[in-house]
């Protein structure tokens, strides 16, 4: 089937000013920018930063290079679907923990919420040639303390009383990666959906499978490298893909969403899998597609439930959206690609980018 989707409806969100509520330190919503409707959904990024983009005509090994422009994004994946979500007209809250100094710098962010943390924000570098090859370094976030856990899950979960949002995004790496973090994670998925709140995880990792495994989060958003992580098997075709994804399906996890780079994505439920995927595409930068994707598949789902094919379809055009797009989230939808879906799937297909276990 081929889609033609129709360019969203786009939010323009103004400064409103700043808002303080009267809590303790430990729970203070310092600022909250933007916010002129009550979301549908709130994401929670544990690790944001600060996305510096570097355009060079060609990246050489030990070489030097001048950058012919540079830009930088306050970023994390839960910022990066909030972006994309108000952009498409969805209301979106973007919770992050923040030390009081990145909060004065970087806090002047839409939709923005701002919990307590005692270290600098880290500065993730992408490098980017013409050729839309992209190469990501990454700073390792700094662990989160118990007070600081407590603090981001308290100040998500009034979010969603307050709103009553029917999504909750938990996005990103995990600062520190440990059992605490992990088991903080959990009781946040766990309290979230005694709230009626449906949950998306998108991470990697122990995390990713310890919760994936345990059925807690109603969607997911692998790679095939995290699938096959998943499910300890290589990934290698679209079958493979639909195998993995139907046996994670039997877990509890209600939809899992494969993004599969140049191949498209594939969504499975319990019920059936699509595979969806666009022609070649003039890629400018792949970092933020993924989240892009997830935006785009709650936006659709958060209008039309149930509509697996059309939310699938959403995310590879929002995905494929923001390849085309220079920095490290979706700007605008002034790059308009067709889609084509199929509820039969190709099974022998092999992936471009297959999932090594």
């Amino acid at each position: 089937m081929l889609f033609t989707l129709s360019r969203p409806r786009v939010a323009t969100i103004k400064r409103v000013g700043e808002q303080r509520v009267n809590k303790p330190e430990s729970q203070r919503c310092a600022r909250v920018w933007g916010v002129k409707e009550i979301p549908q959904v709130i994401t929670v990024t544990p690790a944001p930063c600060i996305d510096r983009t570097y355009q060079v005509n060609e990246l050489a090994r030990g070489g030097t290079h001048r950058a012919h422009h540079v830009s930088a994004e306050f970023a994390g994946k839960g910022v990066n679907v909030t972006q994309a979500l108000t952009l498409g007209g969805i209301a979106s809250r973007a919770i992050v923990p923040l030390t009081d100094a990145d909060e004065d710098r970087w806090a002047d962010t839409e939709s923005l919420i701002v919990s307590p943390a005692s270290q600098d924000i880290r500065i993730n570098i992408t490098i980017t040639e013409p050729d839309g090859t992209t190469t990501k370094v990454n700073e390792q976030p700094s662990p989160l303390t118990r007070a600081e856990w407590s603090a981001l899950a308290h100040m998500a979960l009034e979010n969603i009383q307050e709103s009553s949002a029917s999504w909750l995004v938990v996005a990103g790496t995990l600062p520190g990666d440990t059992d605490e973090a992990i088991e903080a994670v959990e009781s946040l998925i766990t309290q979230a959906t005694a709230a009626g709140c449906k949950v998306a995880l998108d991470t990697s990792g122990p995390a990713l499978m310890r919760l994936a495994r345990a059925g807690l989060p109603d969607f997911i958003k692998p790679n095939a490298a995290e699938l096959a992580e998943c499910v300890g098997r290589p990934i290698a075709t679209i079958g493979d893909v639909i195998d993995a994804g139907t046996e994670i399906a039997g877990w509890g996890v209600e939809s899992v969403v494969v993004s599969l780079g140049p191949d498209g994505i594939v969504g499975i439920n319990a019920d059936r899998a699509v595979h969806a995927w666009t022609l070649p595409l003039d890629v400018r930068n792949t970092i933020g597609a993924g989240d892009a994707s997830v935006a785009g598949f709650l936006a659709h789902v958060a209008n039309t439930p149930g509509d697996l094919e059309g939310a699938v379809a959403q995310a590879v055009t929002w995905g494929a959206q923001k390849v085309q797009q220079e920095g490290s989230q979706l700007q605008h939808f002034d790059d308009p690609v067709e889609v084509t879906s199929t509820l039969t799937p190709h099974r022998d297909r092999r992936l471009t980018e297959p999932g090594v276990f």
